[in-house]
């Protein structure tokens, strides 16, 4: 901070200059951002305030709203038609099917179906349409823009209700939170139990439908089933009625056949063979000369055994009576006539044997033939009918398999039917909680919504006088201002009344020559008075500023009746052509001036006049001229300056503005000192940065900053280094502020 009391007056030779940096003309120091924010301490109130009647009002004009909640839980799938035989538990539902049925909760459908059902369409809380015009519609349907009489638009109330609906999972559950708010407490609790109802109806109904569906898909594949199955074993039989293949006892009639013939060859067979060893046998005894007699089918043979039997008792006989009777003897003769005759009969009897023999034979040698022919029939019979037998047992195999997925189907269909009866009312999704009609508003709740308000508005009001402090585009103290442009800093001027009747500023000086104007500008007095230019003192002061309106003219003027009050002979020069004010400050009348001088229409006697109320002298800046930047850096304003300069001890220029037009810079290269005033908190850092590079460019001699146009109520709360910064404060109202 610079100490400017009197008795350490710092000088304009005092600081070191440094060349003026627009990007230093936004640093911030923190320490000032937060003394700046509690200096405005009438901002932070009044901006709290304001926020909390915002609050209040809107609490209080405020709509009530009721938010309730309806939860439902995912229960594990059951009973489908294409999983009914799965003997396995079902499979909980995951994040997927949690974040679909969520979804299908919310989809448009379902919300139009809710709507149609509890007849939102005719609330005016959801149908936009019934509600009462506001200003803007009333406008608009005045001037055609909107139908008097808006269509309902199902599709703007089910956006209204999908816009007071909220569904998500309960965290790490299988359970569905439905949230709905409702300015009506009854209908905050009905929308959201009716929804879930008719979330839960509409998967029954698609459940039945699933299963109606699997059912009747079941019964028009039993009836096409049933067709092939018919018209497969219907092929089947015809086939086997034209090929023969009949089946009895589990073979077919022609390969019983076979079995039967091969049978009856063996047997024929054996038979030929006996018959013929039989025949072999007596035809060898009869070729040998032995006795056929003792062959088995003679001796077998009844008549044969009996006319043995016969011959064996004649022979007794015989024998007996040759003992008793000659050979001759006509009884023994008639009996050996006899055994004659009888050996004649039984070899008759072998013979017809013998014949018997060879007919058994050929019998039995014509039968293995036939049966031999019929076989080798039979068996050609066989090769045809085995190609039929395979055609035959592809249609039965079609024939089966048709049957049997037929039973397939049938038992599915029976299944699928108990299952439906049973499941008819299955839902994967169950009601756990039902929404119960509020006692209270959810929203807004006036306790917690004061203490929000009350914390957020503490916020706000710090928010907004921190961001206005920070944006702040001007000086408010002097080390602000050195730090920032490198420029010693000549004090401050405190604001003036600007009511009407009140004298001017530099009407001030001699009204009230102990005021804090007053000493502001003595304090300004004393930089001046100390400032050097190399063994000489400082004669001609230039006073400028950046912008129009920042108080140069009256503090000019203020100066040059600060120094002939003091006993200095001071002249003012309005050096200002573009928008002459010197002779307001000083209230005089308009003269011819420097302009009339430096276009040498006038002389010194005639430019030159006293102030009213001051010693001080007043050059007016005259007849305004074309050029006046050229007429200002022409060597006559140089030949004024220094015969200015002998006359008057002091020199108080004023020039237009800086950044307005070049002639302060020109001023500035032939003033022995400049005096830069900006206006306390108002003029931007970057502005004066840029008016000081630029009165730098023009010349090397010393500018200073005056702070001007003070609002002192608000300075005082810039600490008590900001008070000691401000030297024309008189001790007593230093004691009056710190005891504030």
């Amino acid at each position: 901070m610079t100490d400017t009391h009197p008795n350490s007056v710092v000088t304009f030779g005092d600081r070191r200059r440094n060349a003026p940096n627009e990007s230093a003309a936004g640093d911030i120091s923190p320490w000032e951002v937060l003394r700046g924010v509690w200096a405005r301490k009438e901002i932070i109130l009044g901006a709290f305030l304001a926020f909390m009647v915002v609050a209040a009002f809107w609490l209080f004009t405020a709509t009530p709203t009721y938010t309730v909640e309806t939860r439902v839980m995912l229960a594990p799938r059951a009973g489908e038609i294409s999983t009914f035989d799965n003997e396995s538990s079902p499979l909980l539902p995951d994040v997927q099917t949690l974040q679909t049925e969520i979804q299908v909760l919310t989809s448009r459908p379902l919300i139009a179906r809710l709507i149609t059902d509890l007849g939102l369409a005719s609330n005016p809380e959801f149908n936009p349409a019934l509600r009462s015009p506001g200003f803007l519609r009333r406008i608009a349907v005045a001037f055609g823009m909107r139908a008097r009489h808006p269509v309902t638009d199902i599709e703007e109330i089910t956006d209204v209700v999908l816009s007071r609906l909220e569904v998500y999972q309960k965290t790490n559950s299988r359970v569905i939170a439905i949230v709905f708010t409702s300015v009506d407490p009854r209908m905050a609790a009905i929308v959201p139990n009716r929804l879930a109802e008719l979330y839960i109806e509409q998967q029954i109904e698609q459940r039945t439908g699933v299963t109606s569906e699997a059912t009747k898909w079941l019964a028009e594949q039993i009836e096409e089933l049933r067709d092939k199955v018919q018209k497969s074993e219907a092929a089947v039989e015809t086939f086997r009625t034209r090929s023969g293949l009949f089946l009895t006892d589990g073979s077919t009639l022609p390969q019983q056949q076979l079995t039967q013939l091969n049978s009856q060859l063996s047997t024929a067979e054996a038979d030929r063979a006996a018959a013929q060893a039989k025949l072999s046998n007596a035809r060898e005894l009869l070729a040998s000369g032995n006795a056929v007699n003792s062959a088995a089918e003679v001796l077998q043979s009844p008549l044969i055994q009996n006319l043995r039997q016969q011959e064996v008792a004649l022979r007794a006989q015989i024998a007996q009576m040759s003992e008793t009777m000659l050979p001759t003897h006509p009884r023994l003769q008639e009996e050996q006539a006899n055994l004659a005759d009888l050996e004649r009969q039984i070899e008759k009897e072998v013979l017809k044997i013998i014949e018997a023999l060879e007919n058994e034979a050929r019998v039995a040698n014509a039968r293995v033939n036939s049966l031999r022919a019929s076989l080798n029939q039979l068996q050609r019979r066989m090769g045809e009918l085995n190609q039929d037998e395979v055609k035959l047992r592809a249609l039965q195999r079609d024939a089966d398999s048709n049957r049997a997925l037929l039973e397939s189907f049938l038992l599915r269909y029976q299944q699928a039917k108990a299952r439906a009866e049973a499941d008819a009312q299955a839902a994967n999704a169950r009601i756990v909680s039902r929404a119960q009609q509020p006692v209270e508003a959810t929203f807004p709740r006036m306790s917690s919504a004061l203490t929000f308000a009350t914390v957020a508005g503490i916020v706000f009001a710090f928010l907004v006088t921190f961001l206005i402090e920070v944006f702040a585009r001007g000086f408010r103290t002097g080390e602000q201002a050195e730090r920032t442009t490198g420029m010693p800093f000549l004090g401050l001027v405190p604001e003036t009344e600007t009511k009407r009747g009140t004298p001017a500023p530099a009407d001030g000086i001699i009204h009230n020559p102990s005021g804090p104007y007053a000493e502001a500008i003595r304090a300004l007095q004393g930089h001046v008075l100390l400032a050097r230019v190399g063994e000489r003192r400082a004669r001609t002061v230039l006073v400028t500023s950046a912008l129009e309106g920042e108080g140069k003219t009256e503090t000019a003027a203020s100066l040059a009746r600060v120094f002939a009050l003091g006993g200095y002979r001071t002249i003012i020069v309005d050096a200002d052509m573009r928008d002459a004010s010197v002779h307001k400050a000083l209230n005089v009348s308009r003269r011819p001036g420097l302009a009339d001088l430096l276009m040498s229409r006038a002389a010194f006697q005639h430019v030159i006049r006293k102030d009213s109320m001051s010693p001080a002298h007043v050059m007016q800046a005259g007849t305004p001229i074309a050029n006046p930047t050229g007429a200002l850096a022409s060597s006559q304003m140089h030949w004024v300056l220094s015969a200015l300069q002998q006359t008057y001890d002091y020199v108080i220029i004023d020039s237009p503005a800086t950044l307005s037009a070049a002639d302060a810079q020109v001023l500035a290269k032939a003033a022995d000192v400049t005096i830069l005033v900006v206006k306390w908190s108002s003029t931007g850092r970057r502005v004066v940065a840029r008016a000081l590079k630029l009165l730098s460019a023009a010349s090397s001699r010393r500018v200073g900053i005056l702070l001007t146009r003070v609002n002192l109520r608000r300075y005082r709360r810039y600490g008590d280094e900001a008070l000691r910064e401000y030297p024309a404060y008189p001790a007593q109202q230093r004691v009056a502020a710190h005891r504030a």
